[in-house]
């Protein structure tokens, strides 16, 4: 089977008026799309696509559909290319782009000692204010934060304290199978990355609520854009629950590719869809994404964090020194010099996994992986601080308030991000 993904071409908030002037606890609330439209799903059914539920038992080898409600695209499965043109024009018809699927990458990581957690330990410098926020009681409390990664480990020691909203996006897409179950990661991104942003002793923002979609697989630590956008699609789920429309919502992605392993017509489509999809959240759902910039060094840079709707974070060490696995340069978007910010990459200590005997390990990780949590967790202590910041005043606010260094901006955009 083939899978492709329709995204909707226009932010709703732009071409639906009346939700311009609406509060983002409003907006969140109505932008829920209960079902296809009827007209679309008919002409899909006639074309021989079978919707794809739960409920609703179905031939493995028939074409499928199913829409993800809450971003309000499609997923399609078939083996007919002449099936995927006639849908291509049908989508069209309705304002979608159908874009097919393609596989990204986890940045690699660099590791460093294992070990466990010294008493008393602070992984953090004074100049970045962490401390200092801790003191006054500025912990991230009543701010969402959404992470897309290999997982989570709920029961390690750094993160046990607090509850931790989980669901697992399965590898194979062909039927609606994701499982909300107890945070569980077997390769240790994803905790590592959950320990930086909200970990209890090392984390910058401990009392954010977080909200984890396991969609990198532990092996191969590749995933797919269809994969992403239902993880994506779970998480605004939850932001439009009851008690979370009125919480600020940042999402941190420490994945990525580069496009020009596409071909030409290819990478047209992707690179379009998934501005579209970077709109949806950034503009109708007021939720920031911060995403790693790439740990391909100077120079180089992988989508989507160059995209305009993202706050894209490369690496420096505690001395300030930008990382040589750090990427950056011009986005082939709009010129904007990337990265836009930098967070603490290099050797940062924080939790892994658990042994045979449930005994809790962290380990030192280097990567703009391992960066870009610690800014969606600083992200989240001035979201806590200043609650009437939307998602662009946020990006704009880090930017502003970044500790400028002795580097190029294509190494390290405004600077240091820190909370003041």
């Amino acid at each position: 089977m083939s899978t492709f993904l329709a995204i909707r071409k226009k932010s709703r908030v732009k071409t639906e008026e009346h939700l311009v002037s609406l509060s983002v606890e409003e907006r969140r609330s109505l932008l829920v799309t209960p079902a296809p439209p009827a007209e679309l799903a008919d002409e899909l059914t006639l074309q021989g696509f079978q919707q794809d539920t739960r409920e609703a038992p179905i031939d493995e080898q028939a074409p499928t559909f199913q829409h993800l409600n809450g971003i309000d695209a499609y997923v399609l499965n078939t083996l007919s290319e002449q099936q995927i043109e006639r849908a291509r024009a049908t989508f069209a018809d309705f304002s979608y782009q159908l874009v097919p699927d393609f596989q990204l990458d986890l940045p690699q990581p660099i590791s460093g000692a294992k070990g466990h957690r010294p008493s008393g330990y602070s992984p953090w410098p004074v100049e970045c204010g962490i401390g200092e926020a801790r003191r006054n009681g500025v912990t991230g409390e009543g701010v969402l934060v959404g992470v897309l990664d290999t997982g989570c480990d709920a029961d390690h020691g750094e993160l046990s304290h607090k509850p931790i909203a989980f669901r697992y996006i399965p590898q194979q897409l062909a039927r609606d199978n994701s499982r909300d179950v107890r945070g569980f990661d077997v390769y240790g991104h994803g905790t590592h990355v959950c320990g930086i942003l909200a970990g209890q002793n090392v984390g910058v923002a401990p009392r954010v609520d977080l909200i984890v979609a396991s969609v990198i697989e532990s092996v191969t630590l590749q995933t797919s854009l269809v994969r992403i956008t239902k993880g994506l699609e779970w998480m605004l789920s939850q932001f439009q629950r009851e008690e979370n429309l009125r919480k600020p919502a940042i999402v941190s992605m420490s994945l990525g590719f580069r496009p020009e392993s596409l071909d030409a017509p290819e990478r047209r489509d992707v690179m379009d869809g998934i501005q579209m999809l970077l709109s949806i959240l950034f503009e109708d759902f007021d939720v920031l994404p911060i995403v790693a910039i790439g740990n391909d060094g100077a120079g180089t840079m992988c989508a989507p964090g160059y995209f305009p709707e993202t706050l894209s974070v490369g690496a420096v060490d505690v001395n300030h020194v930008p990382a040589k696995f750090s990427g950056g340069g011009s986005s082939p978007i709009d010129g904007e010099t990337q990265p836009n910010i930098v967070g603490y990459g290099v050797n940062v200590y924080s939790s892994l996994e658990r042994d045979w005997n449930n005994t809790s390990i962290w380990q030192r990780l280097s990567g703009t992986s391992m960066a870009t949590p610690y800014v969606a967790g600083i992200a989240a202590l001035y979201a806590s601080a200043v609650t009437t910041l939307e998602s662009a005043a946020l990006r704009q606010h880090l930017l502003d308030t970044a500790l400028p260094l002795q580097a190029p901006a294509e190494r390290v955009g405004a600077g240091l991000a820190r909370f003041t």
